[in-house]
């Protein structure tokens, strides 16, 4: 553990194969190593995490992880969504705070998980995540593309796949979803228990079950330009910036 500081921090990336939108892309390849991995190498350089830690179901998944010497834990097909996984992967570690970050962002900054971190062990929040500026029109657009609306205290309003907020006239600050998490262990615990209005489901949505059931979700800015892979065009281009930044 860091000197210094009280608790011990993990970071779980929940991974499955099941993706509708593309197939079996946690183990996409084209770059030397599963796409998962990318994002494994992130949470490993933030200074005051504690431990890596890969969640999943899936037997190669496991075994890449273990191969890279990460801790590797066996969940069960049950959980519905990625934090759910995490919640069940919590069972077996020693954790006071978590990030919950998706094997599909592998761009997310080391110094952004370490600002979650921060923020949950100073007990300031029991949930948190990121956001950046949306400027882009065709991302706005883009249902593939969460955005969030954020209060002046920094809280979560709503998140959703449609351009929020509406602006009928004058301008506003639109800010796109970044797919990580911070959760103090107890607020983790409870997840998969919680019951849901419809909201979550009708925009496929896990967070907007957090903010149905009263748990404050803080949302801090986000630096770089990290983007969630969903597509092939997606990953296509996640591996030329990735190859343009290799030596």
């Amino acid at each position: 553990m860091t000197a210094g500081r009280a608790g011990r921090a993990a970071a779980i990336i929940p991974v499955r194969v099941g993706s509708q939108r593309l197939p079996r892309k946690a183990l996409l390849r084209d770059s030397g190593k599963p796409l998962f991995l990318h994002t494994c190498d992130q949470a490993k350089q933030a200074r005051n995490v504690d431990l890596v830690c890969v969640a999943s179901d899936d037997d190669e998944v496991l075994e890449q992880a273990q191969q890279a010497g990460l801790r590797a834990v066996r969940t069960s097909a049950r959980p519905r969504t990625g934090s759910e996984r995490c919640a069940e992967a919590l069972l077996q570690l020693d954790a006071t705070v978590i990030v919950d970050l998706q094997g599909d962002w592998p761009e997310v900054q080391p110094r952004d998980l370490e600002a979650l971190v921060d923020q949950l062990l100073a007990g300031e929040a029991v949930c948190n995540t990121l956001a950046l500026p949306l400027h882009d029109a065709a991302a706005l657009a883009d249902p593939n593309v969460v955005k969030v609306v954020r209060g002046p205290r920094g809280k979560a309003l709503y998140f959703s796949r449609a351009a929020i907020p509406f602006v009928q006239t004058g301008s506003f600050p639109r800010l796109r979803h970044i797919g990580v998490y911070g959760f103090e262990r107890a607020t983790l615990q409870r997840l998969p228990d919680l019951p849901s209005s419809g909201l979550a489901e009708a925009e496929s949505l896990e967070q907007l079950r957090f903010l149905e059931n009263d748990i404050p979700v803080l949302v801090l800015d986000a630096h770089g330009d990290p983007w969630g892979i969903e597509t092939r065009s997606d990953y296509d281009a996640f591996l030329q910036r990735y190859r343009s930044q290799r030596p």
